[in-house]
């Protein structure tokens, strides 16, 4: 096989100069690089894009001026071919109609941080497209660099499933390499995989079986991260290697043997993988890779219904702005109105889930269906290469580029690799190869020109370092602000580091919302309102400003505004719990017995539980609504929860008319009317936790649980403080020593649980007690386990 390919490649290695074999060797250099985005460390960044997009663009500085410097590095023709390719121009188009959001968008800062991206990833093209022009024998050199990349990654992520032997299923959750995201870490995978199939059958020594190990590392990673999306990447590479090779080489002994010596690693890694699953009595995901599959189709499983909504949301939007779209990177705040009924507390999409659908949301439907045509273009020109009489060489080049463009279309129909650098990498080297392997131009342009394109790739290189490194160090503070708490964020530190751009972090708040909420913790209130104010300019989507706006008007003793914020913010998302009780807690003061009954049927209208019935009731009593009437209410959640025993015990007390007068003991689950210095603990406690004085409520907590030691849901209480005061681990001893407890069998210890140990970054005990939550039905958690876990 290797001598048929070779056949066609024209290595002159009698008169190979000594020049072009430095030039290989930087070009395998710089190709190895850009691999390297893949280990980076994420420097303490909320995303580790942020650090990718960083380093890239300072390699693409680096090889901008290594060719600038040596300018017989590019073959002559190199802007000719450039200047002809259609293809190329359509990705410009692409760029400029992008660049056009500018007008059009309601964020510019997020527009200017996303189109830098996307320039990042055009310049990372340029600088491929010119490794690989007149270089194309060095794909299989390259192959072997892919080889090595992919048994680093996957060693190092698959020794951390062997070090947690216990709980190795959950372990697997955590297998998302240095991606972010286990679909990321398995897409990645994918677009890695047509390399290590094509360098396989081109080597027939040690390093066609270093290729085969390569290859059976992936695909058993690739099994075990259970992504639907790509099982079918996975599935579509291998049927049209399978068909496409056979065709170029005909079925005959040596083909046949080539393809079963690549299909036996993958069916050893399908069986390990399912042995696997069974072994540790996985069960949804990781229950089976055939159940995995089967769920593709499966619209009621919660993570294709998201897909789903996302994407009619998607379309609404396009509907909505067909021309211009809300601005390039706006769709993590243009799209909360829309998913505000579908989407659990203060979570967002961030993305569309279909790259497609998003830029036309985005940027218009015409920009989206330019970018569609690359992929279209693409595909029509390397089947056309494939089918043609083209020579051998670039018939697999051609297929090498049709398997990456599959992979890579896949996960762009499914996810969102637009923003990704590692799957950008895929995106740009089928742009690279397909033109470099179509197109042969002699002639050649003037140095003056030549310079001239390589000083204006540095000085666009040179903005985007700038960009990139404010993006970074903003993606750390978030970080800071969120995970480095120990240390210590004082609003003086936010405000010192407030980012110029962009002015929202990747879960779409605003970071004058992140001062802001360090001002009220500081009991700054004047300064927390201002900030708040400018918080809601930028999202006023999220309800979280005008929240803490609520409770800065209550503790002015301001409750009619206090009432406006909390139901501003409550009907902006009308699925999150904290609204919810607090709207429900103003009504009742308010004693707006309408509005309780209309917040009470908008939450359950999506999120029902035995609870809200009981909030409700307790709402109206304090209301002093009719007895009689409350009892008729409590019973109506009965027949839909006929067994809850917080809501028959709710109804035994209105009957019994032993409910407390006070305004805020009927909110506590649980508490006996016996003694009222042990009520007032609690009231005081609870008083303390609104007022962000958690030391205080511990103090208090403590004393209610030394007068009630049978009330284990204290400990609770107090667990719940600790984390607030980041101390998770503190909360973890408080939860351990109620976590079987049979009076607490609803799933909240769990879930508070899984929380403190995200909140340590010990995702494998996060996404355990996640899990456990789940089963016992506590809410929120299928949502939490589909962002989090998989």
């Amino acid at each position: 096989m290797k001598q048929q390919i070779n056949a066609s490649i024209n290595l002159n290695s009698e008169v190979v100069s000594q020049n072009n074999v430095y030039y290989d060797f930087m070009s395998l250099l710089f190709f190895a690089c850009y691999l390297l985005m893949d280990f980076l460390p994420d420097f303490k960044s909320i995303e580790i894009i942020g650090t990718q997009y960083f380093y890239i663009s300072i390699l693409n500085l680096i090889i901008a001026l290594f060719i600038f410097k040596n300018p017989s590095f590019l073959n002559q023709s190199f802007i000719l071919i450039l200047k002809k390719s259609h293809l190329l121009k359509i990705y410009i188009l692409f760029l400029l109609l992008s660049g056009i959001s500018f007008f059009s968008t309601k964020n510019i800062s997020l527009t200017v941080v996303s189109y830098i991206e996307i320039l990042v990833v055009f310049i990372m093209f340029l600088n491929l497209f010119a490794i690989l022009y007149n270089r194309l024998h060095l794909i299989f050199r390259i192959s072997i660099i892919i080889g090595i990349s992919v048994i680093l990654q996957t060693v190092i992520e698959l020794s951390d499933i062997l070090k947690d032997s216990g709980f190795v299923i959950n372990a697997l959750a955590n297998l998302k390499g240095n991606t972010g995201n286990v679909n990321i870490f398995a897409a990645s995978l994918n677009i890695k995989i047509p390399f290590l199939l094509i360098g396989a059958i081109y080597y027939s020594n040690w390093k066609k079986w270093f290729l085969i190990s390569s290859l059976f590392l992936a695909t058993f990673t690739i099994f075990l991260i259970s992504a639907r999306a790509a099982y079918l990447g996975l599935f579509f590479e291998i049927i049209l290697f399978i068909i496409f090779y056979l065709k170029l080489y005909s079925i005959k002994k040596e083909t046949v043997l080539n393809v079963v010596y690549l299909l036996i690693p993958m069916l050893l890694a399908f069986l390990l993988a399912n042995i696997l699953f069974s072994f540790n009595k996985g069960s949804g995901r990781y229950e089976s890779v055939g159940s995995r599959v089967v769920q593709i189709v499966n619209t009621n499983e919660a993570s294709v219904s998201a897909r789903l909504t996302y994407w009619d949301n998607a379309l609404n939007i396009i509907n909505k702005f067909p021309v211009t779209g809300v601005g390039l990177g706006n769709w993590k705040i243009e799209s909360i109105p829309y998913e505000k009924t579908t989407i659990d507390e203060a979570y967002v999409s961030s993305h569309a889930h279909n790259d497609f659908l998003e830029i036309a949301a985005e940027t218009g439907i015409f920009n989206g269906l330019v970018y569609l045509s690359l992929f279209i273009i693409v595909f029509f020109i390397n089947m056309k290469t494939i089918l043609n009489k083209s020579d051998s060489n670039n018939k697999i080049i051609a297929l090498l580029a049709l398997l990456i463009l599959t992979g890579y279309f896949i996960d762009a129909f499914f996810n969102f690799p637009l923003y990704r650098p590692t799957m950008q990498l895929g995106f740009v080297l089928v742009l690279a190869l397909t033109i470099a392997n179509t197109i042969k131009i002699d002639g050649m342009v003037s140095t003056r020109e030549s310079s001239g394109f390589s000083v204006g790739i540095i000085i666009i290189c040179l903005i985007t370092i700038y960009i990139t490194f404010l993006t970074l160090k903003a993606y750390q503070l978030e970080y800071a602000i969120k995970y480095n708490k120990k240390e210590g964020q004082t609003s003086d530190d936010i405000l010192r580091n407030l980012p110029q751009l962009p002015n929202v972090g990747i879960y779409s708040e605003p970071f004058y919302e992140h001062l802001a909420i360090a001002y009220f913790s500081e009991e700054k209130y004047e300064n927390a309102k201002k900030y708040f104010y400018l918080s809601n300019k930028i999202n006023p989507y999220l309800g979280v400003s005008n929240w803490y706006l609520h409770k800065i008007e209550k503790i002015n003793g301001n409750f009619d505004t206090a009432y406006e914020y909390i139901k501003t913010a409550f009907y902006s998302r009308p699925r999150t719990t904290n609204f919810y009780l607090d709207a429900l807690r103003m009504a009742s003061i308010k004693k707006d017995t309408s509005e309780i009954f209309k917040i009470h049927e908008l939450f359950t209208k999506y999120r029902s539980m035995p609870s809200n019935w009981k909030n409700t009731a307790s709402a109206l009593s304090i209301s002093k609504y009719d007895n009689n009437k409350i009892i008729a209410f409590v019973n109506k959640g009965l027949k839909i929860y006929p067994i809850d025993t917080t809501l028959l015990n709710r109804k035994t007390r209105l009957i019994k008319r032993k409910e407390s007068t006070s305004i805020n003991n009927i909110f506590i689950d649980g508490l006996p009317a016996e003694s009222a210095a042990k009520i007032n603990y609690m009231l005081e406690a609870k008083k303390m936790g609104d007022a962000q004085q958690f030391e205080k409520a511990i103090v208090l907590y403590n004393k209610a649980f030394k007068e009630n030691p049978e009330k284990v849901v204290i400990l609770q209480d107090i667990a719940v403080c600790y984390y607030r005061l980041d101390n998770p681990q503190i909360a973890i001893n408080y939860l351990k020593k109620i976590e079987n407890n049979p009076s607490l069998n609803d799933g909240k210890t769990e879930y508070l649980l899984s929380g403190c140990y995200f909140k340590i970054k010990d995702k494998t005990n996060g996404c355990n007690y996640l899990n456990i939550a789940f089963n016992k039905k506590y809410p929120n958690t299928e949502q939490l386990l589909n962002q989090l876990c998989k």
